[in-house]
């Protein structure tokens, strides 16, 4: 897995210009509100400003697409068969908010073996686009799509519930990744949290094993409170951070933005002393 990252980032360096900064969303398993997360990360970024790509990452499962109230003519599927270029499977979202869609219940596209990651890698030609970011909504678990949206990344942002079959599952894809030797950084976000203490000792728990059994330092990047805009936000097929943006989970997502983007302090990862 060393060789493969070290190939593909290589094939792409002499012909890039400015390539985006790739953020990869990854979980060790599904329901942890990963999917939501990315779609309102990707409008908090546009709404910074930014030019932002978001990809459908589950290939052959498309569900970004729900989120968003889109009807795609077109997925990623055509772009790894070249029957459509790049510019006619992007769907424009907002005006700097584009969206890459997966293809639906496509099994071809389920596990992209390593030539076809290659391939789905070299035309989707990142070096050549004038995004400033682009986020990856990487399919739950630790299969082939999983470890391709890995490769991409320049920066890793761990989603985790606090449940500890999620925490297991988190530090099993931090194990995998260190693996394939990516680098990171790493970053942990708690989603669906009462309390912000919640979130902390997840992270702690994290970073303790990473650290100590990986060697992998895991940051700690925020959380997002459990909230009933988003389940409303989802019968709206809208982004809750624009639907809802005063409530509890879009300042989560506003802030993890921001520090993101560095415009805001970073988050202190201890436990409060009370």
């Amino acid at each position: 897995m060393n060789l493969q990252l070290a190939v593909q980032r290589e094939a792409l360096a002499p012909v890039a210009v400015r390539r985006p900064q790739v953020i990869t969303l990854a979980s060790g398993k599904g329901g942890v509100g990963k999917t939501h997360l990315a779609v309102n990360l990707a409008s908090a970024f546009a709404a910074h400003g930014k030019k932002v790509l978001l990809i459908d990452g589950d290939l052959g499962l498309a569900n970004v697409n729900v989120l968003l109230g889109v009807s795609p003519d077109y997925n990623a599927g055509h772009l790894l068969d070249g029957s459509q270029p790049f510019e006619r499977v992007v769907t424009r979202v907002r005006d700097t908010f584009d969206f890459l869609p997966a293809g639906s219940a496509l099994a071809h596209l389920a596990e992209l073996d390593l030539s076809a990651q290659v391939s789905f890698m070299e035309k989707l030609e990142l070096q050549r686009r004038d995004y400033d970011l682009v986020l990856i909504d990487a399919g739950a678990g630790i299969g082939g799509n999983v470890r391709l949206a890995l490769s991409m990344a320049d920066e890793v942002l761990i989603v985790m519930n606090p449940e500890t079959t999620s925490l297991t599952d988190a530090y099993a894809l931090v194990k995998i990744a260190g693996r394939m030797g990516v680098k990171g950084p790493f970053q942990a976000v708690v989603n669906r949290v009462r309390l912000a203490e919640e979130a902390r000792e997840m992270h702690a728990s994290l970073q303790a094993a990473s650290r100590n059994f990986l060697g992998i330092e895991v940051g700690y990047a925020g959380y997002v409170y459990r909230d009933r805009v988003v389940e409303r936000a989802l019968r709206e097929q809208t982004p809750f951070i624009e639907t809802f943006p005063d409530a509890p989970a879009s300042r989560c997502v506003e802030a993890l933005a921001k520090r993101l983007l560095g415009t805001a302090p970073a988050v202190v990862a201890r436990m409060s002393a009370d």
